[in-house]
């Protein structure tokens, strides 16, 4: 691993890390979910519906590293 990855890792929590993830994915579905509920009925919105595809899966990656890391912290604490 590079220092800076390490430094990264370091710096910010699991639980912020799981924070930053939904908010990817959000951000990423808000924009079709509104031109969906906003937009002409004969839309056809395909830069956001691959926005969505886009967002949704980096979404779960990153939510799935924040989570290990709140679990190694969970075992790090436990065993000081």
């Amino acid at each position: 691993m590079s220092h800076i990855e390490e430094a990264i890792i370091r710096r910010f929590s699991g639980r912020t890390i799981v924070v930053f993830a939904i908010a990817v994915a959000v951000i990423g579905v808000l924009p079709l979910l509104l031109y969906i509920e906003l937009g002409p009925e004969d839309g056809n919105p395909i830069g956001l519906g691959l926005l969505a595809m886009a967002a949704l899966p980096t979404g779960a990656v990153i939510a799935a590293v924040g989570l290990i890391k709140i679990v190694v912290q969970f075992f790090m604490r436990r065993a000081k």
